[in-house]
């Protein structure tokens, strides 16, 4: 046992010091549901019934009340986003066009690794352990592009650790299911300042005074997941799960670059406290889901799946960065909308040892046309999924998915930030996810 858990925690550290070092890729919003190779190639409709691969843990810490077996479990997925702006009039204040192309791929390769463990501790008592990377964004433009003074670059990461429990309350039938999500998020934020136009009123022209701004910050957090599976007759199952929302406070500092001129005529209009370097603070609120799903086994071969899940984005209202020097607060509207995804995923097991699956998914998103910035250009996507599952013996299963993500393309009407001038264009992406996923029993 000690031997064990001693194998979890070291490995739980190369997770994380992984997860740390690759970049990370958005989902609809910037939540990661890639958390299996399994689940993959099904659309994730089963994880929030699956009761024979440790990753559902992520999904419903119930599932893992009714294995049967101890087990570990380790998944990487590479996520190859194509991110491309095209432009449609964008202009500054005075009318004036913004300079510069249109920013090349936006988009970005990430690599997420995510680890699992359960152990039975009693009869009807199992206990596990989650590390993995449950939010995350990444998105990196050219320095000159026309949305520069949007946004650069973007680099969310939240490595999730969680120890759960679950119970069979009623044995074969019912089982309840609980995780503690302790989260550390860590972001980067970068932009160009036009203080051409912020200093016109001194005669200054826009896009001639061209600065730059780097935030950093992060911070450790605690949320909960709940997690519901009944076992209605053998072949059918449904499970319910909620993930509470994590209030993260980020704190670090911002790094000004200004141009001599612009920090001389900031000095003598009385703003000398103004893009200074300093210590900041934003608030991020990761949001709370509800999801449910059901499995249905048909005869010897098949087996359907389906799942509905709801997110709470319309806590992210807006993105506001306070700073200790006296700068006012930096305010980047949002106004994101809830939304609802829909999975549905079938599982052809074709022998003992193989299975094939497939499975798609509706994803909405979150994002409304005029606040849609160049850092999270969301919008409505529909997945299409293949996997395959292969079973070398009783102690180890080897798992592979491909997913490709149709997303509509999302038109930028962005004009609440004069002074970062209003970006108008369209974006046009897709997102291709390989997954591997390793199970050993024992």
């Amino acid at each position: 046992m000690k031997k064990t858990f001693g194998y979890i925690f070291q490995s739980g550290i190369i997770i994380a010091l992984f997860i740390f070092n690759s970049s990370d890729a958005t989902a609809s919003g910037f939540a990661l549901v890639e958390q299996s190779g399994k689940g993959l190639g099904e659309a994730f409709a089963g994880g929030r019934t699956d009761t024979e691969d440790a990753s559902s843990l992520f999904y419903n810490p119930a599932a893992m009340a009714f294995m049967r077996r101890n087990s570990v479990g380790a998944s990487f997925s590479g996520i190859d986003i194509s991110l491309k702006f095209k432009d449609e009039g964008s202009h500054t204040v005075t009318g004036a066009p913004l300079t510069g192309g249109n920013g090349g791929d936006g988009g970005t390769l990430g690599l997420i690794p995510n680890l699992y463990f359960v152990h039975e501790l009693m009869d009807q008592v199992k206990i596990g352990l989650t590390i993995n990377a449950p939010f995350g964004l990444a998105t990196k433009y050219s320095n000159d592009w026309k949305g520069r003074y949007h946004g650069v670059e973007t680099d969310l990461r939240v490595i999730g650790i969680s120890p759960s429990v679950a119970v069979e309350v009623l044995p074969e039938l019912l089982s309840l299911g609980a995780s503690v999500n302790i989260e550390y998020a860590d972001a980067k934020l970068t932009n160009a300042i036009d203080f051409g136009t912020i200093l016109m009123a001194g005669g200054s022209t826009p896009q001639t005074l061209d600065g730059f701004a780097d935030l950093t910050g992060d911070d450790w957090a605690v949320g909960y997941s709940l997690g519901l599976l009944c076992t209605i007759t053998p072949d059918t199952r449904i499970g319910i799960s909620y993930r509470s929302k994590v209030d993260h406070n980020l704190s670090g500092n911002v790094d000004f670059d200004v141009p001599a001129t612009a920090r001389g005529m900031l000095d003598a209009i009385g703003m000398a406290d103004y893009f200074v370097d300093t210590h900041a603070t934003a608030r991020l609120t990761l949001p709370e889901s509800l999801s449910c799903g059901i499995y249905q086994r048909i005869g010897k071969y098949f087996a359907l799946m389906g799942d509905v899940s709801w997110t709470n984005w319309r806590r992210f209202r807006e993105l506001a960065v306070q700073f200790d020097s006296g700068q006012a607060d930096s305010t980047t509207e949002e106004y994101w909308e809830d939304t609802m995804t829909y999975r549905l995923g079938i599982n052809y097991f074709a022998s003992n040892e193989l299975t094939f699956r497939a499975g798609t998914a509706y994803d909405k998103g979150a994002v409304k046309t005029e606040y849609r910035t160049p850092r999270i250009p969301d919008n409505d996507r529909i997945w299409l999924t293949l996997g395959l599952g292969y079973a070398f013996s009783d102690d180890l299963r080897i798992d592979l998915g491909y997913a490709h993500l149709f997303i509509n393309d999302g038109n930028s009407e962005l004009t609440t930030e004069p002074a970062a001038g209003y970006l108008l264009g369209e974006y046009e992406s897709s997102i291709d996810i390989f997954s591997i996923e390793g199970s050993l029993f024992f």
